[in-house]
């Protein structure tokens, strides 16, 4: 496979508004362990749909336009998003789908974030954006060495090892990290922004869920 051709020079120059990135929303996974036969991305929120709440989130970032987000997953669920592209590799889990969005993206730099993970703390993208400084890879991680790769930022350059390793049937997306050059956003980093590391729950079953709602709750009396 042939990739795009593409160079980032003096991106160290740029300020984080100045770099180019798209966003991958990764949405591939069939929502079976929820429950309840629904796709997870239209269940609603405190009367939002998740994948929306996800949207949105981002958006407040202030570094993104709508044109922006790339959505990876099957064209006919999403058919109110304008940018929708299927798995290259099927069935490959969440290398396959950030492969498939960094090899159709037609930017070198990439925030992937998974579909299901509502409570995306918009300060901590603008942190990770302005800390890419030529990285191949910028990676959260917290709890003595616990990676955060669905909310992470990755470079074209991360595309060889990446297809290397679905060949090879190396699925797990940390495997490509002794290849590439990353900065980890330490767990002190993200606690100046995401206290409560919020950012990385993401809902995979109907209780948490259910906990998502609770923690939607709360975190809306805070705010009063």
């Amino acid at each position: 496979m042939i990739f795009n051709d593409l160079k980032v020079e003096n991106l160290t120059m740029l300020s984080s508004k100045e770099i180019p990135i798209t966003v991958i929303l990764l949405a591939g996974g069939k929502s079976s362990r929820i429950g309840l036969n629904k796709d997870k991305g239209k269940m609603k929120l405190l009367g939002v749909n998740l994948i929306d709440r996800v949207i949105s989130n981002i958006l407040s970032a202030g570094l993104f336009l709508e044109k922006d987000i790339l959505v990876v997953g099957p064209k006919k669920r999403f058919p109110n998003h304008q940018l929708v592209i299927e798995d290259i590799y099927p069935q490959k889990g969440p290398l396959g789908g950030i492969f498939s969005g960094l090899y159709n993206s037609k930017t070198f730099y990439n925030l992937v974030i998974g579909y299901d993970m509502p409570f995306i703390e918009p300060k901590l993208i603008r942190y990770m954006v302005e800390h890419i400084d030529n990285y191949d890879a910028v990676i959260p991680t917290h709890s003595q060495g616990l990676f955060e790769p669905l909310c992470a930022i990755y470079s074209k350059n991360c595309l060889e090892i990446m297809e290397h390793n679905i060949k090879n049937g190396k699925l797990s997306v940390r495997c490509i990290f002794p290849f590439l050059k990353i900065r980890l956003i330490n767990e002190e980093e993200i606690k100046n922004y995401d206290p409560n590391l919020q950012s990385f729950f993401n809902i995979n079953f109907k209780s948490d869920f259910s906990r998502a709602e609770e923690l939607d709750r709360k975190r809306s009396e805070n705010k009063c």
